[in-house]
């Protein structure tokens, strides 16, 4: 199959603007929680609130976990743009499984953390 790496660039430069839309839409949610965390004052029920009762988790361990992942979603969109733009200034002609084979071969921003969410 003959690769398009104008296409490829055009895919990139998607991820690219999903990623920067994304990114704003987090900081709004963001914004929100905070907002909502202000609000469970410093008695007992806001204290439960905020840090979980009878072996619940509380709004501070669930609004780090969503933070934690939102921001996993964003890399992954900006290695995905950058994956792609490699190929595309590398690879003439390829098939899917060389294609495959390509990008799992290419390192994680982070060595120690996959792009992909597994393992």
């Amino acid at each position: 199959m003959e690769v398009h790496k104008r296409r490829l660039r055009s895919v990139a430069d998607v991820f690219d603007q999903e990623r920067e839309e994304l990114a704003r839409f987090v900081a709004g949610a963001a914004r929100e929680l905070e907002a909502i965390g202000d609000f469970r004052g410093d008695g007992k029920e806001g204290a439960a609130f905020f840090k979980g009762q009878g072996g619940a988790g509380g709004y501070e361990a669930v609004t780090g976990q969503i933070m934690a992942g939102t921001e996993a979603w964003l890399g992954a969109h900006r290695e995905i743009a950058a994956r792609l733009r490699l190929m595309a200034a590398s690879v003439d002609v390829a098939d899917w499984e060389s294609i495959a084979a390509i990008l799992e071969r290419l390192p994680p921003a982070d060595p120690g953390r996959p792009v992909w969410g597994t393992g």
